[in-house]
């Protein structure tokens, strides 16, 4: 048994037949055969030149070494203060969740039920 490696995937070019594939996957090729010819296998592409089944490698690798999630970037501009989803706004008091001051204009709405 082979110990699969990225590098040793990459190795094998562009694609690679259902053999290797389940050789990578110690899975047996018949298995792997049968889900192709049943439409069932949805890990990878398949490509079908004639009679031969071929594997894209990059959709392997894909599948095997899922790339790293992009670190979360605080946007640059902050978001626009909400005003109208407080219920009430007090004047030239600033908001703890934007630190802007409320326009001199602002309007303030007693609380329903009081």
């Amino acid at each position: 048994m082979t110990a699969w490696t990225r590098e040793a995937i990459e190795a094998l070019g562009p694609i690679t037949d259902v053999p290797t594939l389940a050789a990578i996957l110690d899975v047996h090729k018949d298995t792997v055969y049968a889900q192709i010819r049943r439409g069932e296998w949805t890990a990878t592409r398949v490509l079908t030149l004639g009679r031969k089944i071929k594997i894209p490698t990059r959709d392997l690798i894909a599948l095997l070494y899922a790339p790293e999630p992009a670190p979360q970037v605080s946007p640059a501009v902050p978001s626009q203060c909400q005003h109208a989803a407080y219920s009430q706004v007090t004047a030239n008091t600033p908001h703890t969740s934007c630190g802007c001051i409320p326009a001199q204009s602002a309007v303030i709405r007693p609380l329903r039920g009081t």
